[in-house]
């Protein structure tokens, strides 16, 4: 087994929540050091809960995995003089703080990089630098809104929604890892670091670039098509319930609107339909969107006679694209998730076994185990003694001023 790709690499962690959590821990499962610079007191953003203040919050657990952790008032002068000497020996920054918040601390990026010229100073913000929106706060919702995402989300008669996933945090985080590792790579030829910026809006935008097909297609902005396929007016393609039943007891079938595609003949033999093939009003992806309300009951008459997992095992193996929506509990117990560490197992001392959501990026020469988030100050003697040099005496000293 080869080191970790990131090994080596320190990151100093000023990030809260999720969107920088989500970037500094993917970066910790490529094997880089993470240190998590915290309040004394309050801990990160996302710590804590308002119905636990003293306990970790699970949400924590799951956005923090493989990380360190030091307490630091970086407000405090002597707090501020240790955040210089962290980055003075660290390879990454990341910070995704309130706009401005980080300049008003005295660590924009123009600091930082005269307090160490290698290091990739990243950001993850709503809106870009120079946007008329700069200074607005944002979180995920806002990123969904203002990057497109809430105006092709839900019914074509109703207004716009929110898409289920959080997309607007997570998304802007791998995409500031991945920036960050070409980043780290390009230092390797030019001996300097540089500043790395993804917004919500922007990133949110990328995920939705398919979108600008229908747009360019139809000469109008992409529009709502509840479960059906955003690029085109194509049948079928939607959700069908199956038993028993339940609220999640649905199979999503698409069949593909490309020429060539032989999955409508697939499924009219396979559901015991092969007459449909000679209906004239099912010729075409677009003749059969005209008519599916009528095609939609005589599949879903179809998946009614099976569970959503049978009815995807019979599709699938027909060729057919089929996918029985699975919630998160089902996922949690998943045997094959579970396996792959996609779902992992970790050790709390509040909450004792926790289930949490692994890495999606397997490496057949890298493995890192997933380990616990830590908790408040946990590496505090290692951090501060080992790569700074301070003694016993003045970490207590610091830890009695609540400098630590």
């Amino acid at each position: 087994m080869n080191k970790p790709a990131l090994d080596g690499i320190r990151v100093i962690d000023l990030t809260q929540f999720e969107a920088g959590t989500v970037c500094t821990m993917s970066l910790a499962w490529m094997g880089a050091e993470v240190i998590k610079v915290e309040h004394p007191k309050r801990g990160a953003g996302g710590r804590f809960s308002f119905e636990d203040p003293k306990h970790d919050a699970k949400g924590f657990l799951i956005m923090n995995a493989n990380k360190k952790s030091v307490t630091l008032d970086v407000k405090a002068d002597e707090g501020k003089k240790l955040l210089k000497e962290l980055i003075k020996n660290g390879d990454v920054l990341v910070e995704n703080m309130g706009p401005g918040t980080i300049e008003r601390l005295g660590f924009g990026y123009e600091t930082v990089k005269a307090i160490n010229p290698r290091i990739i100073f990243a950001q993850i913000k709503g809106f870009g630098n120079g946007s008329p929106f700069s200074k607005y706060p944002a979180f995920a919702p806002i990123g969904h809104a203002t990057g497109g995402a809430a105006s092709i989300t839900g019914d074509p008669d109703g207004p716009p929604m929110q898409p289920g996933l959080n997309v607007g945090d997570s998304g802007p985080g791998y995409l500031c890892a991945m920036g960050i590792a070409a980043a780290l790579y390009q230092r390797e030829k030019t001996g300097v670091g540089q500043q790395i910026e993804v917004t919500m809006q922007e990133t949110i935008m990328a995920f939705a670039r398919s979108s600008w097909e229908a747009q360019y297609r139809t000469g109008e902005a992409a529009k709502r098509v509840g479960n059906g396929m955003p690029l085109d007016d194509v049948a079928p393609a939607g959700m069908y319930h199956c038993k028993p039943f339940g609220p999640n007891d649905y199979i999503h079938i698409y069949i593909s609107r490309h020429p060539g595609s032989k999955s409508w003949e697939q499924l009219c033999e396979t559901i015991g339909r092969k007459d449909l093939l000679e209906d004239e009003r099912m010729t075409t992806p677009r003749s059969r969107y005209q008519h599916r309300l009528e095609l939609d009951k005589i599949i879903g008459e179809w998946t009614a006679e099976h569970t959503k997992l049978e009815a995807m095992d019979i599709l699938a193996t027909a060729g057919i694209p089929a996918g029985a929506v699975l919630d998160t509990m089902e996922l949690t117990n998943d045997p094959y998730l579970r396996k792959r560490e996609m779902i992992a197992e970790v050790e709390h001392p509040f909450h004792g076994k926790v289930l949490i959501p692994g890495f999606p990026v397997k490496m057949s020469d890298t493995h890192i185990p997933v380990k616990c988030s830590p908790v408040l100050g946990a590496d505090n003697a290692e951090i501060y003694s080992k790569i700074l040099g301070i003694d016993a005496g003045r970490l207590a000293g610091l830890k009695e001023k609540g400098i630590i």
